[in-house]
């Protein structure tokens, strides 16, 4: 999603929240632009439901500014607020049925009642619950279930869509086809949406920015191919994907030492000769085709162990003359089978310079 040159619709500076003496969030800023997909990604604890309720005005901030369409939020309350809000229990009224729960919000603000039926039968047709507006909550599935509550939430034509672990109660299969849904519907809308999540790849695969969080701090924002390709961070890295870290000393402009091997690393972020450093590469990013004993960091391996995860197996290599480094590496199924690739086969691999990325050591 192109924003160049555009104005944030929500604005956030130097927020900070405290607990007692506990930080929750650390001065943070950011902003979001009309139409995005913000997902806020992080571990348990690193701030993200904090700043998703701080935009909300359900945990006021302790300091810092919010702006949302250019008005100062800041201190509102949720009523005064233009949002809606999707929670991980749902929150639906069990005495009401889909369709007074889909249209509490519009009751609430004195719509008539013909537009108030209207809009929600257009609410639970977008859905695909066109014929459910009869039934109570505790006759739904948990799927079911969450688009009722995420119907509900639209029902207001809210200008931003808070998610807060959505899809997380839900069951591999349903999460993965609700996933898609949400994606489509957010697109059709055209509705601006931040969704709190735990789950790498559901982040991965409905934003167009990730708010990388750890401490209650921003660690990394960018699309999901730059925090992936491009970590900012050794916790980024090691956060989002499978990662190996190798320990290594910087030895000239662009060499590193790893086990007594000099590898080429194309960016090593200004370090010096001497520096302490961890070297990271991504298990499907060791070459292992058309490797020559010139190539470009290219070494011996033994194959140590398989683990077979259905689309490809993820190898443990060591170098075939002992020492180090010791990795991961993923190897497709038509590899395995060309190659026929079982444990103690030695074949040649390579650490391409420009998937190598070197951080200096915490």
């Amino acid at each position: 999603m192109d924003v160049t040159g555009a104005s944030p619709y929500l604005s956030i500076r130097r927020l900070t929240k405290r607990f007692g003496s506990f930080t929750a969030l650390d001065d943070v800023s950011l902003d979001v632009f009309a139409r995005e997909f913000v997902v806020f990604l992080g571990p348990s604890g690193c701030g993200k439901t904090t700043l998703l309720r701080a935009i909300a005005g359900l945990d006021i901030q302790t300091s810092g500014t919010i702006h949302q369409g250019g008005r100062d939020v800041s201190a509102l309350p949720p009523a005064e607020r233009d949002f809606g809000i999707v929670f991980q229990s749902y929150a639906l009224f069990p005495n009401l049925t889909v369709f007074d729960n889909v249209g509490y919000g519009l009751v609430s603000r004195g719509q008539p009642r013909s537009q108030i039926q209207a809009r929600v039968a257009e609410l639970l047709a977008l859905v695909g619950l066109p014929d459910s507006g009869a039934k109570y909550p505790s006759q739904l599935s948990g799927g079911q279930q969450q688009r009722v509550a995420l119907a509900r939430a639209l029902a207001i034509s809210p200008g931003l869509l808070l998610l807060d672990e959505p899809l997380s109660a839900l069951d591999a299969r349903v999460r993965t086809h609700l996933r898609q849904e949400l994606k489509e519907l957010q697109r059709k809308l055209g509705i601006t949406t931040i969704m709190v999540t735990h789950d790498q790849e559901e982040a991965l695969t409905l934003a167009d920015r990730i708010v990388v969080m750890n401490h209650g701090v921003i660690d990394q924002v960018g699309t999901p191919t730059e925090v992936y390709r491009q970590p900012a961070s050794p916790f980024v890295a090691d956060f989002v994907g499978t990662m190996n870290f190798l320990q290594a000393s910087v030895a000239e402009h662009g060499v590193v030492a790893i086990g007594g091997r000099q590898f080429w690393v194309e960016s090593l972020n200004g370090m010096k000769p001497g520096t302490a450093a961890t070297v990271c590469i991504r298990p499907e990013d060791v070459k292992t085709r058309n490797v020559e004993p010139g190539s470009e960091n290219a070494l011996e391996v033994e194959v140590k162990a398989l683990e077979f995860l259905g689309s490809f197996a993820r190898a443990r290599l060591a170098p075939a003359d002992g020492g180090d480094p010791e990795i991961v590496a993923d190897f497709s199924i038509n590899l395995l089978r060309d190659l026929k690739v079982e444990p103690g086969l030695k074949l040649p691999v390579a650490l391409p310079p420009d998937r190598l990325r070197a951080f200096p050591k915490a």
